[in-house]
């Protein structure tokens, strides 16, 4: 049953939560951040938009975003995104989610990411948020599918998990009219377009010049 939003609170994360931060993260995640990672999510908030759900004083579930520039981008991301949206966009990167075990299954999660899609569209620049899942993690897949986002690829050996490499996929979900970089059929079909524009306007400059030499032709053999 879901949890009512009233019955919690929604706020960033602060300097204050670092080591119940490292506690959850332990619990839930598979990945061991380091402790300068922590003093950045908590303090940055330029780069890092956070958010955090709140029960009784204690963090209940939370979400760590990352803003990165294009500009700055690694190849792979800036493969995200339509070439022609690149310049001074940004691609927002969903780093963690998670939710305490007594409360999976209740709606907070789906509240979390909204919260922050809610406030990333209100950023015009932000075009993309995108995230990494494992190819074996299908609750997580069908989650984030349900929340309109779309797998663009798929990475073997993305993931070190305990010595063994796990595939991955990676999902993401355009927004502020954010557009996915064209499929080889779309360049192809552009680019005929281009062409046949181009020969189309070709064809009548060569008619428009051959009239005009013609009526010049006629005009001097009457004139003679």
């Amino acid at each position: 049953m879901p949890l009512p939003k009233n019955s919690f609170e929604l706020r960033a994360l602060n300097a204050g939560d670092v080591e119940e931060l490292k506690y959850l993260h332990s619990k839930w995640f598979p990945v061991e951040y380091p402790n300068s990672w922590y003093q950045d999510i908590t303090t940055s908030t330029e780069r890092y938009i956070t958010l955090a759900a709140i029960k009784h004083g204690s963090i209940i579930g939370l979400i760590v975003t990352e803003l990165r520039d294009s500009k700055s981008c690694s190849p792979d991301e800036i493969a995200l995104l339509d070439r022609a949206q690149l310049k001074n966009s940004i691609l927002t990167y969903i780093m963690t989610l998670g939710v305490r075990q007594e409360y999976r299954r209740q709606g907070i999660a789906t509240i979390l990411v909204k919260e922050v899609l809610a406030r990333l569209k209100q950023m015009q620049q932000v075009k993309g948020v995108y995230l990494h899942v494992l190819a074996s993690n299908k609750q997580a897949i069908k989650f984030y599918e349900g929340l309109n986002f779309g797998c663009c690829e798929f990475i073997p050996h993305y993931y070190s998990i305990m010595g063994h490499f796990q595939n991955a996929y990676c999902y993401i979900l355009y927004v502020n009219d954010g557009q996915p970089p064209p499929s080889p059929l779309q360049v192809i079909v552009k680019s005929f377009q281009r062409a046949v524009s181009y020969l189309c306007t070709l064809w009548l400059y060569i008619y428009i010049t051959t009239k005009s030499k013609f009526r010049s032709a006629s005009v001097t053999e009457r004139a003679q």
